[in-house]
């Protein structure tokens, strides 16, 4: 059934274009796959020029295919008979497509092309507006989303009511994939794109979708984070620990040769990585934890090393307290930086016993008493 009545409209039978009034679709399913279709043909330059800049590539598809013309087109542009049984309204319907997808550009004279183009990029979900990347999805009126808002608005456009439908706007995702750069984790389900490439570089680094290397150096496995303790505790049962206290002897202080120890804590749904070494280069002990996961959930934990001398009532003690470090910071950076555990042999060597010392370290949330 159709929106609207549509108006008359007549094409000539005998020559190769189409004469056209305005016209509303009345087989709403079948227009808007056509539209579609018209649309990829519309945008096939961009699709095809890679290396050229947009604005080349605009310019191109603005081009007469005649070819002994090659003029710029300029309303009305004509088009051959290249359609189905509903002509017309198809046309129009097509046209319309293109109209809600430029929108931006007709209200933005004042902006630059690039400007323009971005703007009618963005997500059109009022609390979204994150650039669209292919397939860019659209209401049955024109308005487009990103695949994280197609797939999560119950299938009904916020604009107008009307339904997601799962053709996909050929036109828009030429242009996006000229103009924007997507994250090397959108396989992993990370939805982010970006106008500059350098910008990027830095996103993907503390990406949440990010893939992780195992910690050791013969192991070859790499994964998402969700997957790291299965993993560790498949092939490296004996680095992993389940809990947030943990208790370490170390024993021969008195010449302790270089010792590397790497853990993965697994603290109810939390993940942490946990370091601590002896250079003998140094001359000193050194731990670190990292959280596994969000860079800015990081500071919403805190772990304390603890070095205390034997016996109830002794009141002596070496301690550290700080929030644990994102897990896109190397741990050699720390431990040069000494924002992190660190004693020196000699004070070791003041809280041992029996040439062994002991270390205790304890993960929690900050602000936990």
């Amino acid at each position: 059934m159709s929106l609207l009545s549509p108006s008359s409209g007549r094409y000539n039978p005998e020559g190769s274009h189409l004469q056209v009034k305005i016209m509303f679709p009345s087989n709403k399913l079948k227009i808007q796959k056509f539209a579609v279709k018209q649309l990829s043909a519309s945008s096939s330059a961009l699709a095809d020029e890679k290396g050229d800049d947009l604005s080349s590539v605009m310019l191109k598809s603005l081009q007469c295919t005649d070819r002994f013309c090659h003029r710029y087109m300029y309303p009305p542009i004509k088009q051959c008979r290249m359609f189905p049984s509903n002509k017309l309204k198809i046309q129009k319907f097509a046209v319309k497509q293109l109209s809600a997808s430029s929108s931006a550009l007709a209200d933005e004279k004042g902006d630059d092309l690039s400007s323009v183009m971005l703007k009618s990029l963005q997500c059109t979900d009022r609390f979204c507006h994150r650039y669209m990347y292919p397939p860019i999805k659209q209401c049955r009126s024109g308005h487009c989303f990103c695949f994280s808002c197609s797939e999560s608005l119950h299938r009904l456009c916020p604009i107008c009511g009307t339904q997601i439908i799962e053709l996909r706007n050929r036109a828009l995702e030429a242009i996006a994939t000229k103009l924007l750069t997507t994250c090397k984790y959108r396989s992993e389900g990370c939805p982010e794109v970006m106008v500059r490439a350098c910008d990027m570089i830095g996103h993907e680094k503390r990406c949440q979708f990010r893939l992780y290397k195992c910690f050791s150096a013969k192991c070859s496995w790499t994964g998402p984070a969700q997957n790291l303790v299965a993993h560790v505790e498949r092939n490296h049962r004996e680095r992993l620990f389940v809990g947030s206290e943990k208790v370490f002897k170390i024993t021969k202080i008195e010449n302790r040769e270089d010792m590397d120890m790497m853990f993965l804590f697994s603290c109810g749904d939390e993940k942490f990585w946990v370091k601590l070494i002896y250079k003998k280069a140094a001359t000193a002990f050194f731990g670190a934890v990292q959280y596994i996961g969000q860079t800015d959930m990081a500071n919403n934990y805190k772990y304390c090393f603890e070095i205390k001398a034997s016996g109830v009532t002794s009141e002596r003690y070496f301690l550290c307290i700080r929030t644990t470090h994102a897990d896109v910071m190397d741990f050699e950076l720390i431990f040069e930086s000494q924002d992190c555990f660190w004693a020196p042999i000699n004070i070791a060597k003041y809280f041992a016993e029996n040439d062994i010392l002991i270390i205790k370290l304890n993960i929690e949330v900050v602000g936990h008493h």
